[in-house]
């Protein structure tokens, strides 16, 4: 790519990366060069998709983040591009890596579900009145119970809203990869001799 000058030598280097998509090479500075070839050739559609694609690989780096934009504004035939709504709104879902919002999402579930499992077991066998009981009485076994439960109400409601909401956010990354089609190269450039 370094040597393509023309928007044909531009694509004629998006088609070699396209070739490697094709064999089932995928990785985010793959289709971050696969994107900046495409803008260059001014394939704008594909290239929106290829920079979108290494997001999912590298998450929301600048020199992605750039580019996008670029090609963004030259979607819209404009100098400059806003971000759409849901790029605000759903942050984690572009600004993170799907390997890490996977792991957020495991790590979510193993709490939710190690913290409903401490919910289920009743506290007052696991600590005896008497050794709740301190010796200036400041705190009531009964109390403690309520702020242990308290607690551990609050660690399982932010563990389901976790799992929940970068759960759906992996999903819908593998939804995104499972029906992505190969891209459509519009023109093909001419055979130089």
């Amino acid at each position: 790519m370094s040597a393509a000058r023309t928007p044909n030598a531009y694509l004629r280097t998006a088609q070699t990366y396209q070739k490697l998509v094709d064999d089932g090479v995928r990785n985010g500075p793959l289709f971050y060069n696969l994107g900046t070839a495409l803008l260059q050739a001014g394939q704008i559609e594909s290239a929106i998709d290829a920079f979108q694609r290494a997001e999912q690989f590298l998450g929301a780096q600048d020199d992605i983040r750039q580019n996008l934009k670029i090609a963004m504004a030259r979607k819209a035939d404009n100098e400059t591009a806003e971000w759409p709504w849901y790029r605000l709104v759903l942050f984690w879902h572009f600004y993170l890596p799907a390997a890490t919002r996977m792991l957020v999402a495991a790590i979510a579930f193993f709490i939710f579900w190690a913290a409903l499992t401490l919910r289920l077991v009743s506290p007052t066998r696991l600590m005896s009145p008497t050794r709740l009981m301190s010796p200036t009485r400041l705190v009531s076994p009964t109390r403690l119970v309520g702020i242990q439960h308290s607690g551990i109400n609050a660690i399982l409601t932010l563990a389901a809203i976790t799992v929940i909401l970068f759960g759906s956010s992996v999903v819908t990354t593998w939804h995104q990869k499972a029906t992505a089609s190969s891209y459509q190269l519009i023109q093909t450039p001419p055979t130089s001799k």
